[in-house]
């Protein structure tokens, strides 16, 4: 691509537009990225509202982007001919693979992202990609390669169901899955850290106090269940000379999981728990201050909502060893004795024979997305001798946990940081474009009947429209009836050519004389 694709964006892609959750922190962190890379050079936005899209000017200035500022709706294909790509940020290219092909699917390429991927809609997306018109020049950025397991597993299974089905082996193209990691404002993080002494004082910690972090929603649901952490420090705390502190710096996911929490707490005395957070959201100020006092992060996470583990990242970029479970993407992040330590984990014996009812509890809606997410947690068993022992370790050697830290930072920068992603886009995206030069030339098709309605129930009617219709009774629309039917009108006139536009209006209105 001579040009970075255009970006699919949504409230949904935002902090400021919804409840704070990884994906959004992550979105924004992207855009940002995105627009700090492109500086002065166009940058491409779609979306169904392009109000929405003005509204981001000042985010665009915040990020330095000087470029022309273009603006593309979703109902029109031919224009991302001329741009060469759609990024969508999510795993949905196999839909949009359907409207693509009315102008050839060799026009523009898709690349989708993955975030979640046990939710239903995930899961679907991904099975979509096996059946759907997908190329070797359409992609789907995997965060992790815990990730990008998972969608070849989903794609893989669903290639074996279909020639089951059909009795024969179907060769289905596959798009590309780098694996490309989410990026943290790096720079921005240095700026804004305070000192350790300043960061304790301002939060009422002893200088003397041995201190963990704890950085994300606190929820068992779709986070990870914190009584083996609870249990872990508080048998730790009683072994240590200092007083052991636990700084849990997110937002709460529910009132009930609130309460039951702080119950929890109070079964560990030994541990002085400091909570930041709570029903709302923790500013980056705040979170700043706890990443600064802590020696250490912590992140036994046990949940298959998680595929990256951006609060990591964060925690490596802060200077911080980490002590995290051997879990989805965190083993792409920390390197086991160089930044910190993977804590072993494992599926309780006996979890497979629940599995396929929990999931298809879940598709069927029987059981939540968090609740099905937080009772596979409730599966997954951690090594807590091994945890404990880790965190014993860096605490009684100031030094050794200062030198992992120092390697974390590193790694964060070299792999982590805006521009280091944003080169792998990138070359994705130059990739991308190469493979689709190369590649059969793909003519326009019809789009599918189930997104052509008027050709899927053409035959409800008693004539074609191309049929000599009787002249009206009427010569004069009323103004009411006009007015009325205004909403229905417009979205059936949108997108279209002016010519295309006075033919059908003079139809609609045909239809009321």
């Amino acid at each position: 691509m001579t040009e970075f694709p255009s970006l699919l964006v949504s409230s949904d892609l935002f902090t400021h537009c919804g409840k704070l959750n990884g994906r959004r922190w992550s979105g924004q962190s992207l855009f940002q990225a995105w627009l700090t890379h492109l500086g002065d050079l166009p940058l491409h936005l779609s979306s169904n509202d392009p109000g929405f899209i003005r509204s981001l000017k000042p985010l665009l200035l915040q990020a330095g982007h000087s470029g022309e500022l273009r603006i593309h709706g979703l109902v029109d294909p031919k224009p991302y001919a001329e741009i060469g790509g759609l990024f969508i940020p999510d795993p949905s290219i196999g839909s949009w693979a359907r409207w693509r092909q009315s102008v050839g699917a060799s026009c523009f390429s898709l690349i989708g992202q993955i975030h979640t991927l046990n939710t239903p809609a995930a899961l679907g997306h991904l099975e979509a990609l096996a059946s759907e018109t997908i190329h070797p020049w359409d992609a789907v950025i995997c965060s992790s390669t815990a990730g990008r397991a998972v969608v070849e597993s989903v794609f893989a299974d669903r290639e074996h169901q279909l020639q089951q089905r059909f009795g024969c082996h179907i060769p289905l193209p596959r798009p590309q899955l780098p694996v490309i990691p989410l990026p943290v404002p790096f720079d921005a993080m240095q700026e804004g850290l305070p000192g350790r002494v300043q960061a304790r004082e301002a939060l009422g910690i002893p200088a003397a106090a041995h201190v963990v972090v704890w950085l994300g929603r606190l929820s068992m649901l779709t986070k990870a269940d914190p009584w083996p952490t609870y249990q872990i420090l508080q048998r730790l705390a009683l072994e240590l000379s200092h007083p052991l502190w636990l700084i849990e710096c997110g937002a709460d996911d529910t009132p009930e999981q609130a309460r039951h929490f702080q119950e929890l707490r109070r079964l560990c005395p030994a541990v002085r728990f400091l909570r930041l957070g709570g029903a709302e959201p923790v500013d980056e100020a705040t979170k700043f201050q706890a990443l600064a006092a802590a020696d250490l992060a912590l992140s036994l996470v046990d949940n298959c909502q998680e595929t990256f583990g951006l609060s990591v990242i964060e925690a490596m970029a802060a200077g911080l060893p980490v002590v995290a479970t051997d879990w989805d993407g965190y083993r792409d992040s920390i390197r086991h004795g160089v930044d910190g330590f993977l804590v072993p984990c494992r599926w309780a014996p006996g979890s497979q024979s629940c599995s396929f009812p929990l999931g298809w509890q879940q598709q069927l809606k029987i059981m939540s997305f968090p609740l099905v997410s937080g009772a596979l947690g409730q599966l997954v068993q951690l090594d807590a001798a091994s945890a404990g022992s880790y965190l014993a370790s860096l605490l009684h050697d100031p030094s050794m946990a200062k030198a992992m830290g120092q390697q974390g930072r590193k790694r964060a920068q070299q792999r982590f940081s805006g521009p280091v992603v944003m080169q792998q886009y990138a070359e994705l995206f130059s990739d991308l474009a190469k493979l689709r030069q190369d590649g059969a030339d793909r003519a326009p098709i019809q789009p599918p009947l189930s997104l052509d309605p008027v050709r899927l129930f053409g035959h409800f009617a008693s004539h074609p429209s191309s049929m000599a219709w009787p002249e009206p009774q009427g010569h004069l629309l009323e103004p009411q009836v006009a007015h009325n039917r205004q909403a229905l009108w417009h979205p059936l006139l949108d997108g279209l050519s002016a010519e295309q536009s006075g033919l059908l209006l003079n139809q609609l209105r045909r239809k009321h004389l």
